[in-house]
């Protein structure tokens, strides 16, 4: 063989090698961070947590690779650590989270369940799948993608699983509730069908019921859409019935067969925040629950997963034993979907708050769970999920930034605690699912927040919505760089104001918001 084609096999078999490798890596295109308290160093080991549980070879099934939950569970995916960590992967490899979903259509099985995890066996229980996040996480995978073929390829999956979860197997006919075991709700205590609907999972299940009716509305798929909206009214009207707990002053778990409510007080109690599922009265008593540190820790180390007056609160140490660490430690999992509920009954002070202690204490140390008494990590060391909400946390929540390429826009609404006042932040070099990037410096001073945004490189985004969170009644006033007045756009979350500039094809911004 004449040698210049040898050259050319070679340069060609290292460029697929490369190419490969280089669709793997979670750490090629880390978002450079300026944040008080966070190191570089801290923020670029989350990404690199995520790097090192992926598992390149498909298998168990799973037609593409993907990431393990890490540790001790060995190369095996498992359906809740793919789903979340994948909502974080989508900021530095949206192809590889768009794969991953694509893996979850190999693994499905004939009546729509996806499992529990690979393997598909789990001792002394009967067959179950686990907490449905696959529902949001593909739903956040979609909005970013470009792949017009995605949507069309996931979504018969999705609506199978869903069927699955709201068929007669698994739904209480007199009460209309969802019921889950093993790891579909945590603590995952139940091991018998039909006798215990969770709070964790219905919530979960009513957010599905949503996002499949936006995902129908796209695909123009009507009576999917009108049996999507309907099923959730059903479920939110059953879960508001029978897991209200009028006394308590949150949510409990039902027993479908005694007809009666738990009376342990777990962090789930809060879950209906999400989405408005609770009643804007009803939201003002659990807020009042949960921000008494006597219960959920909130002042100092929040927040435990169980109640610390209750009789199983436990603060367990070392490795992962079951339910007990679900009993008192503190896991990601819990205060994010907190946070979201917090955003949704417009308490954005209160989600700024969590979501930055959250960010606190797992900083540096992305373990499975974290001692609440002293924030110390246990369980396994290098978690995917804890790094991945970490991730999640400060650039979706905390700087704000959602691109959604059904729309065409990035939204920046970044929620900022009070104890960031005089400081400044920023995110730059942040990877844009259409290859452009983004660079995001925020000042907040007194009564003047500094919100200065570019993207460069050439992009598919027609609006940069910029805005900054206030109370009612609160009076703002949005100006350039120069002083000039920029009209805003005003949208009411319960509590809050958001005011808003929109700036149709402008790829770079300086606005300033004045509290008055």
């Amino acid at each position: 063989m004449p040698l210049f084609l040898l050259a050319l096999i070679s340069l060609l078999l290292t460029t697929s090698v490369a190419a490969q490798k280089d669709s793997f890596s979670m750490n090629r295109d880390i978002p450079l961070l300026h944040f008080p308290g966070i190191s570089q160093a801290d923020f670029s080991d989350a990404f690199n947590v995520l790097n090192e549980c992926v598992v390149k070879v498909p298998g168990y099934g799973f037609s593409y690779p993907f990431i393990a939950p890490g540790g001790h569970y060995g190369g095996c995916w498992w359906q809740l650590d793919a789903s979340i960590s994948l909502q974080a992967t989508k900021w530095i490899n949206q192809r590889f989270s768009e794969n991953m979903l694509r893996g979850f259509i190999a693994v499905q099985q004939p009546d729509g369940r996806i499992p529990l995890y690979g393997h598909d066996k789990v001792p002394d229980y009967p067959t179950c799948s686990s907490l449905p996040k696959l529902f949001s996480a593909a739903y956040s995978v979609l909005q970013h993608s470009n792949d017009s073929t995605l949507l069309k390829a996931v979504y018969p999956m999705l609506h199978r699983y869903w069927k699955w979860w709201f068929s007669d197997a698994r739904r209480d006919a007199a009460t209309g509730l969802i019921t889950g075991v093993f790891e579909e709700s945590f603590p995952p205590i139940e091991n018998r069908l039909k006798t215990t609907a969770q709070v964790d999972l219905n919530v979960e299940l009513a957010g599905a019921c949503q996002y499949m009716a936006q995902l129908a509305s796209r695909l123009r798929l009507k009576d999917d859409e009108k049996l999507f909206i309907n099923s959730r009214t059903q479920l939110v009207d059953a879960i508001n019935h029978y897991m209200w707990n009028e006394q308590a002053g949150g949510y409990f778990s039902f027993d479908v067969i005694h007809k009666r409510r738990d009376s342990t007080l777990i962090v789930s109690a809060f879950d209906p925040l999400y989405m408005h599922i609770a009643s804007a009265d009803r939201a003002t008593r659990m807020v009042s629950l949960l921000t008494n540190n006597h219960s959920f820790n909130w002042q100092t180390r929040p927040l435990t997963s169980v109640a610390k007056t209750a009789s199983i609160y436990n603060e367990t140490t070392g490795a992962y034993n079951g339910a007990p660490a679900w009993s008192g430690s503190i896991w990601s999992l819990r205060n994010y979907v907190t946070v979201q509920g917090l955003k949704d009954i417009g308490r954005y002070d209160l989600a700024a708050y969590l979501a930055l202690k959250t960010v606190q204490l797992f900083n540096n140390n992305y373990h499975e769970f974290l001692k609440p008494s002293d924030g110390s990590g246990h369980g396994v060391k290098r978690y995917a999920w804890s790094a991945a909400q970490y991730i999640q946390l400060l650039v979706e929540d905390i700087f704000g930034i959602e691109y959604n390429r059904f729309t065409g826009q990035v939204r920046i609404v970044p929620n900022l605690s009070a104890s960031l006042k005089n400081e400044k932040l920023a995110l730059r070099n942040l990877k844009l699912p259409d290859d452009s990037r983004l660079d995001l410096e925020i000042e907040w001073k007194e009564n003047v927040v500094s919100i200065n945004y570019s993207i460069h490189g050439l992009t598919e985004i027609r609006d940069v919505v910029v805005g900054w969170p206030v109370l009612q009644n609160t009076r703002l006033r949005a100006t350039d760089d120069a002083g000039n007045s920029r009209r805003t756009i005003r949208s009411s979350e319960g509590q809050t104001i958001i005011h808003s500039v929109s700036n149709k094809n402008k790829q770079a911004d300086n606005i300033r918001f004045i509290v008055r």
